[in-house]
């Protein structure tokens, strides 16, 4: 595998179409796990009671608002929790679909670059292109969240059931076993996404995707991985650089935590919101970038280890004209 080769022509697919940024967006509500910056507050870090326990006198707000929440009779609180629930609930099974879509149209986006050499596409081609595949990239992905479940579940109880019975002594028996589980977990997370790339590449079934995928990911599983490490290396440096503007940003409330006065704390405070809230298109379109130049790059590699294999892809159609007007 020409390694330089795909990730210069990914690089140059996305740049140049950068409608992908968009798909590539919606794609990140689940692609490559949660990154970002946390920091833990406690009460030497800063006087919480500032704000609330002494709120008439300083916050005369926050004040108030303690004190209705603190009257909320228990009913409400149960119907608060519901609610909160029903959205997480909510907004969860948008991002599930969401993150299809966009998985979806990464893929078939970047095969119409290469198939259209030249043309620039735009939103509405995508669009229509992967209309047939969009249902079976969801059942696809349910099948995989199935499995998951169903491995996670046969691991996790006999591994609790050894270490309870050798009294936690077995875990450090086990720690073997959690390092082999790494390779492990990045051969699988390799294999779905073939599968997702064959399905819509080579208009497969669930079942032929899978089928295809497993055959192509065996017999090129070490390119395939050394291809993954560096996509997720590049990953990596990208979200270092990307919070460093982040990080400044959160310099004027950091240095303020230990002020004795509390408005200088929420002056700063309020500050640090307005400077994320004007990176925060930036860091959207660098998020967009990140995944569509990731997933182009798998699109590619899959491609260039298909020309290079004899095996004929199971089931493979031709997709009709008709059907993606």
């Amino acid at each position: 595998m020409n390694y330089s080769e795909i990730l210069k022509k990914a690089w140059n697919i996305v740049w140049k179409h950068k409608i992908l940024w968009l798909f590539g967006l919606l794609a990140g509500f689940a692609l490559g796990g949660g990154q970002g910056l946390s920091y833990r507050f406690s009460s030497r870090d800063v006087s919480w009671h500032r704000w609330f326990d002494g709120g008439p006198k300083n916050f005369p707000m926050f004040g108030r608002m303690a004190d209705f929440f603190r009257n909320l009779p228990t009913y409400a609180w149960f119907l608060l929790a519901a609610g909160i629930v029903i959205c997480v609930l909510l907004v969860s099974l948008a991002a599930f679909f969401l993150r299809e879509y966009g998985l979806g149209g990464l893929i078939k986006g970047s095969a119409l670059t290469q198939d259209q050499p030249g043309e620039k596409i735009d939103f509405t081609a995508v669009h229509r292109a992967l209309k047939p595949f969009y249902w079976r990239l969801v059942l696809l992905r349910l099948l995989v969240i199935f499995a998951e479940a169903l491995i996670a579940g046969l691991l996790a109880f006999p591994i609790v059931i050894f270490i309870i019975g050798t009294l936690g002594v077995g875990l450090c028996c086990l720690i073997p076993f959690f390092i082999l589980l790494i390779p492990v977990g990045w051969g699988a997370r390799v294999l779905v996404h073939n599968a997702s790339i064959a399905l819509v590449d080579e208009n497969l079934d669930v079942l032929q995707a899978i089928k295809r995928a497993w055959e192509l990911t065996l017999q090129n599983f070490g390119p395939l991985l050394v291809l993954h490490l560096v996509l997720g290396i590049i990953r990596f440096v990208a979200g270092l650089i990307i919070s460093v503007p982040f990080i400044a940003a959160a310099l004027p409330l950091l240095l303020t935590l230990r002020a004795s006065t509390a408005g200088i704390t929420a002056a700063a405070g309020l500050i640090s919101g307005l400077l994320f809230l004007l990176l925060l298109p930036l860091l959207l379109a660098a998020l967009g970038l990140l995944n569509a130049y990731e997933l182009t790059a798998r699109v590619l590699a899959f491609r260039q280890l298909k020309e290079k294999s004899l095996a004929v892809p199971l089931g493979s159609q031709s997709l009709p004209r008709e059907e993606i007007k």
